[in-house]
């Protein structure tokens, strides 16, 4: 189905365009139309509204509990309890902060020669348990044991197949050309 422009020339994009919408991919409206998406993305919405309800009312289980159990209190024991509460928060940024330093640090590490390592293999340390003076020995493994599997695989990938043999009843070209030339 050609159609002419203002010039009077035939246009050709009309028909292209026609054709190709057969190979435009789906709205998402579109794909919703058909049942069988329509009730798995019903399904998935439904099981994630679950979910987050089911979260939700644990927090607020939680903190009702909490309430509770303040209210209950006298005032002394509440300022105890309040005062534990805040010192375990402390606790846990303290350890956070000394756990970033840690990091730091190793990523200084890793960066020197004799420790050279990847920084992405310092994840594979847990900076909130470990000490500071266990750092250093660590990342010192890690280098020691990824080179040792570096070295391994190159090994094995550069390892050559036997060469064949040949027949070993002809040893030499000169016996291959008598034997041709009887």
């Amino acid at each position: 189905m050609d159609t002419n422009n203002s010039n009077g020339v035939v246009d050709n994009n009309v028909q292209q365009n026609q054709n190709a919408g057969a190979n435009v991919p789906k709205t998402f409206d579109e794909m919703l139309k058909e049942s069988n998406y329509q009730s798995e993305f019903d399904r998935k919405v439904q099981k994630s509204l679950e979910t987050a309800k089911a979260k939700w009312e644990a927090e607020q289980e939680a903190k009702q509990s909490e309430a509770e159990k303040l209210a209950k209190m006298k005032d002394d024991e509440r300022r105890n309890y309040e005062l534990e509460q805040a010192r375990k928060k402390q606790e846990e940024a303290e350890l956070k902060l000394s756990a970033y330093e840690l990091k730091e640090e190793a990523i200084k590490m890793a960066n020197i020669p004799e420790t050279q390592v990847d920084v992405s293999l310092l994840n594979l340390i847990d900076f909130r348990s470990i000490k500071a003076e266990q750092v250093e020995p660590t990342i010192k493994n890690i280098k020691k044991v990824f080179d040792s599997a570096v070295e391994n695989e190159v090994n094995k990938r550069l390892k050559e197949t036997t060469p064949k043999t040949v027949n070993a009843n002809i040893s030499s070209n000169s016996e291959r050309v008598s034997r041709f030339s009887v």
